[in-house]
């Protein structure tokens, strides 16, 4: 009994909540939370965030320093005196070996240095010499004191490639208000959609914004070891988006002072650059993909297209998609059997013919309009996707497919039906070469009654109104495909295809040689079949050896 109840207060014992409870975690007294938000040190980012705050209230501030030279002079020297301040501070602490207030304090400078170039360009008024003056300024005070924290603690030395990437940037930043500022001389008007200042602005959303972001290929590889303020895994992937959003910023800020709409169409380059590079270096910060996420990163590229598809007069879906044509094209012939590469690359094609512009378009098209020209991609694309399977059934779906653009071609024709029977069953005999007989019971002779129906088909047109070439050129393509299969894979069966091919490509003569025979004199065809006769006669004379023994008599 004793042991029953025992075990019964045993079982009864109440569990200790674990570390990670709810329980646990409401127990904890309150100052534990406020040692957790201290050793964090959010006073290093409050004072950002009110130095920020200070500087735009003084810049907005009628009765303070009201004009806008004397405003910019002060804003620009508090910033720069307080990145110089925070570069000493981070050094300080990096002498004594507290890392992560030294790295928050490389991070709020970073953050800042492209601040000074901003309050410039907000300043739209003043002279294009004092622009000039106050960029390079802020340019030769961010690589001075980039250059003495190295020089002080070089524990603070960034990466070459990282300082690279960086230097880019800063050139990049400093150059938009001096090429805003020039250019707004010329300009006349608001809104406005044309001229020199328009095309800038237009290439830095189109062009400089996706080429920064392209910079993000050059950093260095993520480093786990050492425990300096700018080495680490995300570090400098983590400096390189401050400085590309304040670059966003900038150029936003830009347009917004000079007066110019940001159409939608132009951040899609911005997306498109950036959707590859995160295919591109992705892994390299969270090592082996699965499966499954690395091929959503490689089709990335083609929906981030798809903002600037319906914008009309526009050219930046065009030439994008161009270029995703190019890059897949090039992952099919890397890797033979990647089959998401090659639909993809099938699908970026019906882009570029969807998307193509106006001149080029009339002038490829001809008779068709860019519906026609759409569904014409389509039809290609199911027809290619049919040929990748050795299915005899949805060889059926290819061949309906090729009929109808066979028939397209020759919309405006009156032999419209006569090619797209041909380009169908042209398609249906080609497709059977990748058949394994074997497999599909009937297979061979499904062949067989499709190359009969080809040929019947062809003595059908030559019969009626078909030019002598036109049969010849239908089976000229399938005796091109047989013969570089069996000279590339030394495969020539089965030889029904390309002897079809070869009594297709003959019918044209024959039929021609048959209306000669019908109109020629009797004497005529009795010479010429004199002469046959004589030739097979010959013929049988000179081989008869082979054919016919004489058996020795007795």
């Amino acid at each position: 009994m004793n042991d029953a109840t025992e075990s019964t207060e045993t079982n009864s014992t109440p569990t200790p909540p674990s570390p990670l409870s709810p329980t646990h975690l409401g127990d904890r007294p309150w100052s534990y939370w406020l040692k957790k938000i201290l050793v964090c040190n959010p006073f290093y980012l409050a004072s950002a965030a009110l130095l920020l705050f200070g500087l735009y209230r003084i810049s907005i501030d009628p009765n303070f320093l009201p004009q806008e030279s004397g405003q910019l002079y002060f804003n620009f020297t508090s910033l720069q005196l307080y990145e110089f301040l925070l570069v000493a501070t981070a050094m300080l602490l990096a002498r004594r070996l507290i890392w992560y207030d030294a790295k928050l304090l490389v991070t709020m400078e970073n953050l800042l240095v492209l601040v000074p170039f901003m309050l410039v360009s907000q300043a739209a008024l003043i002279e294009r010499k004092a622009v000039w003056i106050f960029c390079g300024a802020a340019a030769l005070f961010a690589v001075a004191r980039s250059a003495l924290a190295e020089r002080g603690v070089s524990a603070l030395r960034f990466p070459p490639r990282l300082a690279l990437v960086g230097v880019c940037i800063l050139a990049v930043n400093a150059a938009w208000p001096v090429i805003y500022r020039s250019l707004h001389q010329n300009k006349f008007g608001t809104k406005i959609e044309s001229g020199a200042a328009y095309e800038a602005n237009w290439l830095g959303w189109v062009v400089l914004l996706p080429a920064l972001i392209a910079l993000a290929n050059l950093l260095p590889r993520p480093c786990t070891g050492g425990k300096s303020p700018v080495q680490g895994r995300w570090f400098p992937v983590g400096l390189f988006a401050l400085w590309l959003l304040g670059s966003i910023v900038h150029l936003y800020s830009l347009g917004y002072v000079y007066d110019f709409d940001l159409r939608r169409e132009w951040l899609v380059p911005a997306q498109w650059v950036l959707a590859w590079t995160l295919h591109l270096r992705l892994p390299d910060y969270v090592g082996s993909l699965p499966p499954l996420a690395r091929k959503l990163t490689f089709v990335l590229p083609l929906p981030a297209t798809l903002t600037a598809a319906n914008e009309t007069g526009s050219n930046v879906f065009f030439v994008l998609n161009v270029v995703n044509l190019f890059a897949f094209a090039w992952h099919v012939w890397r890797e033979r059997g990647n089959k998401l590469a090659l639909h993809l690359t099938l699908l970026t094609f019906a882009g570029v013919v969807a998307a193509m512009p106006a001149p080029m378009f009339h002038y490829l098209a001809g008779r068709f309009d860019r519906t026609d020209l759409i569904v014409l991609a389509l039809l290609v694309y199911a027809m290619v996707a049919t040929l990748l399977t050795r299915n005899p059934k949805l060889a059926i779906v290819g061949a309906i497919a090729a009929a109808i653009s066979g028939g397209a071609m020759r919309e405006h024709s009156g032999d419209a039906w006569h090619w797209a029977a041909q380009a169908g069953l042209i398609f249906f005999l080609l497709h059977s070469l990748r058949w394994r007989d074997y497999e599909h019971q009937g297979a061979a002779a499904v062949r067989i009654v499709v190359a009969a129906c080809w040929l019947i088909h062809s003595l059908i047109w030559v019969r009626q109104d078909a030019v002598i070439w036109q049969p010849f050129t239908a089976a000229g393509v399938v005796l091109f495909v047989c013969w570089s299969r069996g000279f590339v894979f030394h495969r020539w069966s089965p030889l029904v295809v390309p002897g079809s091919a070869l009594a297709v490509a003959l019918s044209g003569p024959a039929n021609l040689l048959v209306t000669k025979i019908q109109t020629a004199p009797v004497g005529v065809l009795a010479l010429a079949g004199s002469l046959l006769l004589f030739a097979l006669g010959t013929a049988a004379a000179l081989t008869k050896h082979r054919w016919h023994k004489i058996e020795d008599a007795g």
